[in-house]
């Protein structure tokens, strides 16, 4: 049996079935796990815990995978049946996995299981991962069970050396995801006679200079017109080929000084400035159903099937499509920010073989030829979509296996049609570049800057005006002046990081 949700697979299916968000849509409370009673007491802070180093345990290719445990926020059991069922088949493993919170609670109550000597065996990479997690000893080094030089992780080496700590890989991503790119109505440029920015993409002129001669001729038509919305500078930054806060093997680096970030953030200011911004977040399904917004910054995925799905219901003509942020024109390539997925193995995992064989499963079903041609067949499809039950007599297609018909064979009825956000073989392409190293499009960056504590994190996003990011591109907000006002306390947090880390 093969493994049907594969990475495009899966994004696709967000956009095809019209859900909110994409990823994972199901983060359920805790399941009532068994977490002793005398350790109940002792979660508070548990994420900033700091434990024994992870021992390095040989393992023996010819063992048993046995049963792997995952600590997870979602049923992944249920989400992933096909992997869960194809580890089994493949490899004899079987995954028990438990249920928690997410965000912080997620880290607490996996910093409490490594310190009762009840660690899972697998968990799901997250940001505040790498390396808040890592500094305080949370993960095992995983360079002597993965070969990041053999055919099936080579495409990923370059990736997973983003992740490399005091020499040490923790995180191999098995996937990366698009992460942010412009998400636009076609149908509004070709009203106004306005270039599309796909066709500049494709012709290797999609420039920092030529985004905002786009944007400036959409606000030049109505005052009401909007530019650019949606997420922080964050994104032209990474396009300058610079990381904000780089963590790299021995070094945390900030370069909230550097020449780089400097003019990504001028050039975000000036746009500001010029009354080209918005005022950030908008939700996907209501950004473009006025006609006034040009370009909205976010994951493509779920912005293509929810603002198309929106426009549809709403009787607005549309041709929905994404192109990555535009190249910095001082850039000596072009860079793009990038999110990835994948498992880590906590420390003091009882089942590191199992772990292992988890993670390489992933790996070899994304890669899988047929997976990936199966994953396109299915984003590309055109076809009418139909509910799986009858609206009038709630016959189902689905169990009599009759899902080709488009009339109820009980009562007469037509079918009725579902929404279907199909990508075009062209979107589809673009999908692939964003998303496949391999293609040699983009050299992929991942900022850091979200990988410490809270305090940092919202520095940068989640304050408003006050954050760097955020209070320059859509607050008129001098970045220089909030720079200056926020370098020592950054660089007091990453003093920490830093003190940690030279103790190895």
């Amino acid at each position: 049996m093969k493994m049907k949700r594969i990475a495009a697979a899966a994004l696709a299916a967000c956009t095809v079935l019209g859900v909110s968000a994409c990823g994972n849509t199901t983060r359920d409370p805790g399941t009532g796990s068994t977490t002793p009673a005398d350790t109940t007491t002792t979660t508070a802070g548990m994420q900033n815990a700091d434990f024994e180093e992870a021992e390095v345990v040989e393992i023996d290719e010819n063992q048993e995978t046995g049963t792997i445990k995952i600590l997870i926020y979602y049923d992944l059991v249920t989400q992933d049946a096909d992997l869960v069922d194809l580890f089994e088949t493949r490899y004899g493993g079987s995954v028990e996995q438990e249920i928690c919170g997410s965000g912080a609670g997620y880290f607490e109550k996996l910093g409490t299981l490594v310190a009762s000597d009840l660690s899972p065996d697998i968990v799901r990479y997250e940001w505040m991962s790498f390396p808040h997690g890592i500094s305080r000893n949370m993960y095992t080094p995983v360079d002597s069970y993965i070969d990041l030089e053999s055919d099936l992780w080579i495409d990923m080496k370059e990736i997973a050396d983003q992740f490399v700590y005091n020499g040490k890989h923790f995180y191999v991503p098995y996937r990366i995801s698009s992460n942010f790119a412009l998400n636009y109505n076609r149908v509004v440029l070709d009203e106004y006679g306005l270039q599309d920015p796909m066709e500049l993409y494709h012709n290797g002129t999609w420039t920092w200079t030529a985004f905002k001669d786009l944007i400036t001729e959409w606000c030049n038509i109505d005052d009401t017109h909007i530019g650019y919305t949606g997420v922080s500078a964050m994104s032209f930054v990474s396009t300058t080929g610079t990381k904000l806060i780089e963590v790299k093997d021995t070094e945390i680096i900030n370069n909230l000084k550097s020449e780089n970030v400097q003019r990504a953030m001028e050039f975000v200011e000036d746009l500001c400035r010029q009354g080209l911004t918005g005022e950030g977040y908008v939700d996907p399904g209501q950004a473009f159903t006025d006609g006034k917004l040009l370009f909205l910054g976010m994951e493509p995925t779920w912005t293509y099937g929810a603002a198309a799905e929106s426009l549809y219901k709403n009787n607005v003509e549309y041709d929905m499509a994404f192109v990555p942020f535009p190249k910095d024109d001082n850039a000596d390539k072009y860079y793009l920010a990038y999110d990835s997925f994948g498992y880590m193995i906590p420390s003091g995992s009882k089942n590191v073989k199992g772990a292992v064989d988890w993670i390489t499963l992933c790996r070899t079903e994304e890669t899988d030829p047929e997976n990936v041609a199966e994953a396109k067949a299915n984003a590309t499809d055109s076809s009418t979509k139909y509910y799986p039950k009858c609206a009038e007599c709630k016959y189902s297609f689905v169990e009599n296996e009759t899902e080709d018909l488009d009339t109820c064979p009980e009562c007469n009825t037509a079918r009725r049609v579902k929404f279907n956000a199909y990508y075009t073989e062209e979107q589809y392409e673009v999908l692939l570049d964003l998303t496949t190293p391999s293609r040699g499009k983009f050299s992929f960056l991942f900022d850091n800057c979200r990988g410490f504590n809270s305090d940092l994190g919202n520095i940068f996003e989640g304050m408003g005006e006050a954050s760097l990011m955020d209070g320059p591109i859509f607050y008129d907000m001098s970045f220089t002046q909030l720079r200056e006002e926020n370098y020592n306390m950054v660089e007091s947090i990453l003093n920490e990081y830093r003190d940690r880390m030279a103790q190895g």
